[in-house]
């Protein structure tokens, strides 16, 4: 993991959360991305209707690019179809992907009530944040189930930035 900066927290929608954590969908389409993302943890949380920190990864290659790049590179593994992801990208100019690996689910995911319970200005991201301490020690002592297949490694990428 990157010890300089906290893992980040990211929202998915219930069906891709799905596509996710069965080890079918390996990346992850984002509209912006902070740097230095590179073999830093994702603890995913799903949202509406499901709302509920469900698992996490472990974040390998990361791909910048145009759209029509991002999405020659990675259309495959990201499971949405050319419509959906030029809707997702439609007016801007740079695209982003994130490699999925190491999917981990949790034996008993936490809601969101439970999370604001015990943490009570738990945030939801929009699309994703930086963790908090507490949160980050509360999260890796959850019980984690590896997903079968997760540890595969994809053949290796080659990253669009310059």
């Amino acid at each position: 993991m990157n010890k300089k900066a906290p893992p980040l927290l990211i929202s998915l929608k219930p069906g891709y959360a799905d596509l996710v954590f069965q080890g079918l969908k390996t990346a992850e389409l984002r509209r912006r991305l902070s740097q230095d993302i590179v073999n830093r943890d994702v603890f995913v949380y799903v949202s509406s209707p499901v709302k509920m920190l469900r698992g996490g990864f472990r974040i390998g290659q990361v791909w910048a690019g145009s759209p029509d790049q991002i999405w020659d590179e990675v259309s495959r593994m990201a499971r949405v179809s050319r419509k959906t992801f030029d809707n997702y990208y439609y007016g801007s100019n740079v695209a982003f992907a994130i490699q999925i690996l190491d999917v981990w689910e949790y034996a008993n995911p936490k809601s969101l009530e439970d999370l604001r319970v015990q943490f009570p200005y738990f945030v939801v991201p929009q699309s994703y944040r930086y963790m908090k301490a507490s949160e980050c020690r509360c999260f890796r002592n959850l019980k984690r189930i590896p997903r079968q297949g997760s540890a595969i490694k994809h053949s290796k990428p080659h990253s669009l930035a310059a």
